[in-house]
């Protein structure tokens, strides 16, 4: 396993000048500052460059070690020179290069085994990698299990930056390498999501993201809801904020009650969350019968139906309000003879009460599962009718004028049949709505 032995900042530095200075190879690059620039190449030992902290590929992973390791927040984020983070940061970038996308992409350490390095890695003029992190880990990696067979890489080329390029630029470039559709290997939902997200905090307009990612407009706002939504599930409901690990594979879920909860507020939209937010957690979704997915429309277009059964399993009153002033956000839910509207309040604290959360979510697994099974049953009760408009309409069509007078022979048995069986069908029916 390779032991990172970080460079000092200013030696680095130096080294680079002065390779760059020697240097008469360049590359051209077409991502800083729109504009294509040549880049002169130097070639340098692999233990010299530093990966760059702020990777947003392995944004959730540093979060789950500090999270594991008692770490500082800060532990990557300050942790540039810090050869402890570097190592740390070694370590993750080695699992990312060892992942592919099934059959499609192999791992890019699998790749460097039969191949020499193809393309210099892009660092910035203080030796940080600023494209090709996973490379440089997979590289440092091989020569470390053996430097004979991979000679070759105990140095590598690598494109440098002018001296006066920013971290808002570096960000930039990132975004622009590494997160379009084309990436070999894509970011997860979260990184990518978080990318967005503090692209918005800088001030970036967000046509321009979407430019920046090869994206929809709609698809990066959809990301940065989803986000939103991911991070207070975390927050409110577990109370482990930044535990993205949690989330990750909810990006459809996450969507999903984005998208639900774009026209609804007050306790409409606080409900439907807590709806949806009890689905979703480890204990919920151990006793679904169906994936977590299948569960939208209980935050979504049927909410008012699933929490009216709900509250009366549980027996919850929904108080009836004395105020007079209608609210359009709150749920039209039946109190009988209550005159006035209703607070979703009551039901909404059952759900925060973390004594009741088991009971809740019994009571909304079960309406739930009722509901679709309901459905189900009226998608049965209602298929004899489709069967039958469908044969009606596939008749309708029949023109026989047209008909190859070779096919009469075989027409006629089939009409015939036809008649047969619609003769049986409706004797049935008729019998049926005698009974």
């Amino acid at each position: 396993m390779y032991r990172t032995n970080t460079v000092a900042l200013q030696e680095r530095k130096e080294t680079i000048k002065r390779a760059v200075g020697a240097s008469k190879q360049t590359h051209p690059f077409h991502e800083y500052q729109n504009a294509r620039t040549d880049l002169p190449v130097i070639r340098l030992e692999i233990g010299l460059p530093v990966y760059r902290m702020e990777n947003y590929r392995t944004r959730t992973a540093q979060l789950k070690f500090i999270h594991d390791h008692g770490k500082d927040a800060e532990f990557f984020r300050t942790g540039l020179e810090n050869e402890a983070a570097q190592q740390a940061q070694h370590d993750l970038l080695v699992t990312f290069a060892k992942q592919g996308r099934a059959a499609s992409v192999s791992p890019i350490i699998e790749e460097l085994k039969t191949e020499e390095q193809r393309d210099p890695l892009l660092l910035s003029a203080s030796g940080v990698v600023v494209n090709g992190n996973r490379r440089l880990a997979a590289i440092r990696e091989l020569f470390t299990e053996d430097p004979q067979s991979y000679r070759h890489f105990s140095h590598v080329d690598c494109a440098i930056l002018p001296e006066n390029v920013t971290a808002e630029e570096m960000r930039e470039i990132e975004v622009r390498l590494q997160m379009r559709p084309e990436t070999k290997l894509p970011y997860e939902w979260v990184n990518e999501s978080l990318a967005i997200q503090e692209l918005m905090q800088s001030g970036r307009k967000t046509d321009n993201i979407a430019d920046l990612m090869k994206k929809k407009r709609k698809d990066v706002e959809r990301a940065a809801r989803a986000l939103t939504e991911a991070e207070l599930y975390l927050k409110e409901w577990l109370r482990e904020p930044g535990e993205y690990q949690l989330v990750e594979d909810g990006q459809q879920f996450f969507n999903d009650l984005a998208k639900a909860l774009e026209n609804k507020e007050g306790e409409a939209l606080e409900v439907s969350r807590r709806i949806a937010w009890s689905l979703f957690s480890s204990n919920s979704r151990n006793k679904l019968s169906r994936r977590v997915y299948d569960y939208g429309f209980s935050f979504d277009r049927r909410t008012d139906e699933v929490v009216s059964q709900v509250v009366d399993r549980l027996g919850i009153e929904l108080t009836a309000q004395e105020s007079e002033e209608a609210t359009e956000d709150q749920l039209d839910i039946d109190l009988g003879d209550d005159e006035g509207e209703t607070t979703l309040e009551p039901l909404i604290e059952a759900f925060d009460d973390a004594g009741q959360r088991d009971t809740v979510s019994d009571a909304l697994v079960a309406v739930c599962d009722s509901i679709i099974e309901r459905d189900k049953q009226g998608e049965i009760g209602r298929r004899a009718l489709a069967a039958v408009q469908a044969a009606n309409a596939k008749l309708q069509e029949v023109d026989l004028s047209k008909a190859d007078p070779d096919t009469y022979a075989s027409i006629a048995p089939q009409l015939e049949s036809v008649i047969e069986r619609a003769t049986k069908l409706r004797e049935s029916l008729q019998a049926y709505q005698k009974s």
